[in-house]
């Protein structure tokens, strides 16, 4: 069974591009709950791969 964690993400970014880029990545792996805080529910092998990205 995969244990999975809740986390809640969030950044403040001045720029525009890389603000983008991330929102984009954060995307792909939970729901936008305010403009710059994400709600994530996910596993270890997902936690390293968004902390890689």
């Amino acid at each position: 069974m995969v244990m999975k964690q809740y986390l809640v993400v969030a950044y403040d970014i001045a720029d525009d591009k890389r603000r983008n880029k991330i929102c984009d990545i954060l995307s792909a792996y939970g729901q936008r709950v305010n403009y710059s805080v994400f709600e994530c529910f996910l596993g270890a092998r997902d936690i390293l791969r968004l902390k890689n990205k």
